[in-house]
């Protein structure tokens, strides 16, 4: 058995090829390139593919271009190891002299391989990559909203305080509109009530009663926005709403292209309650071939939804959860654990009892969410739909 190593780099790779014994090591690098591949395709045309392991760090995204080139050449995936790099990076500490080098590193790898006791990270192909890709712009996209909507707040906070009080909602698309149009108290007072609400009916699908219009046409007159720096906060709140425009009609259509590829998919995990194509879509994007998890527990540690300790001479303690896992996969289940703990009875009430306990609603959702992460692993695993009555 031969074991080659890969540490992976932006624009070079550092590779160890280590013999079955461990005695007989050759050391190379290969750049990232097709005359890179070339070589390594030269390097390994008489080596079986049975008879070897590859291994390299499943960090960044470097390595989707080797590993896709390795598949190109007949190595079987089962044959390409993808190494969690905290495994990797303990296994690194293990050695007294703490040397660090790209191809000490390339070492190291190949002797995890050789040793045997590693854990296998996951890789997404064909729907599920497009899916995992899309799921996780979204998410982006969804989070830079978010920026953007306490910057537009800020900026309303100080020019139009009173604005809040007549939307509730100050992102949808009349108050959005309204602002886009008029931005000050100054330009929406100097609209006559009547004008004002002829304006506000073309931008209103259903309508605003007239005593909010009034109301916002009072309190324009009388706000008591900052009349300083005017002119560069207007320009702000301009750039601000408009860059959310785009990215609410970009969301929109990532939805759209979600909504049809998750229909390829067919996952049993839409049975359970809760979860929708987004976030469902995400999860099963995230965890890719549940057999790459021996057990429910692994693929809750992949989540970063296991408890992280805490030690301090006799005391240890679980205080939060470790978050070391896809930052993305935790997210899709934590609110669809939000949404199940609504709609499932029995996710409800446990919900409901240890919040009667004193617990935080994000402590006991996060505890939905670790055991609706149980339930997934149970239903991929067996293929099989929701079962109420099989929750404890």
């Amino acid at each position: 058995m031969l074991y080659l190593g890969i540490d992976v780099g932006k624009f070079s790779h550092s590779l160890c090829r280590l013999s079955g014994d461990g005695e007989d090591k050759t050391i190379w690098q290969m750049t990232n390139d097709r005359s890179g591949f070339e070589q390594l395709k030269e390097r390994l045309k008489d080596v079986s593919r049975e008879e070897v392991l590859i291994g390299m760090e499943a960090t960044g995204h470097y390595f989707l271009n080797l590993y896709d080139y390795l598949l190109q050449l007949g190595f079987l995936a089962d044959r390409i190891a993808l190494l969690n790099p905290l495994q990797v990076k303990s296994f690194r500490n293990t050695n007294l002299r703490g040397a660090k080098s790209d191809n000490v590193d390339a070492e190291r790898i190949a002797s995890l391989l050789r040793f045997g006791d590693f854990d296998r990270c996951n890789v997404t192909i064909d729907s599920l990559m497009n899916l995992r890709e899309l799921t996780r712009l979204k998410a982006d996209l969804v989070a830079n909203s978010g920026d953007l909507k306490r910057k537009i707040i800020a900026v309303l906070d100080r020019i139009f305080p009173e604005f809040a009080a007549i939307f509730s909602n100050r992102f949808g698309t009349t108050a959005m509109a309204l602002l886009t149009d008029y931005p000050t108290p100054e330009e929406l007072s100097e609209l006559s009530l009547e004008k004002l609400t002829k304006v506000i009916k073309g931008l209103s699908k259903r309508g605003i009663g007239k005593k909010k219009i009034e109301l916002l046409h009072a309190v324009a007159k009388n706000s008591i926005g900052i009349s300083f720096g005017k002119e560069a906060f207007k320009i702000e709140l301009d750039i601000l709403l408009a860059r959310l425009k785009v990215f609410q009609e970009q969301t929109d259509f990532l939805e759209s292209k979600i909504a049809t590829l998750v229909q390829e998919v067919n996952s049993p995990i839409f049975s359970i309650p809760g979860i929708g194509p987004s976030t469902g879509a995400a999860i099963i994007s995230e965890i890719g071939n549940i057999n790459n998890f021996s057990s429910a527990i692994k693929l809750i540690a992949f989540a970063g939804l296991d408890p992280k300790l805490k030690e301090s001479g006799a005391y240890q303690g679980r205080t939060s959860i470790s978050k070391r896992g896809s930052k993305y996969l935790r997210n899709a289940l934590w609110y669809s654990a939000m949404v199940t703990c609504r709609v499932e009875p029995t996710f409800k009430k446990q919900y409901q009892k240890r919040r009667f306990m004193g617990r935080s609603h994000r402590y006991a959702v996060t505890a939905a969410a670790n055991k609706l992460t149980k339930v997934i692993y149970h239903i991929l695993k067996n293929n099989c739909s929701f079962d109420s009555t099989k929750l404890a």
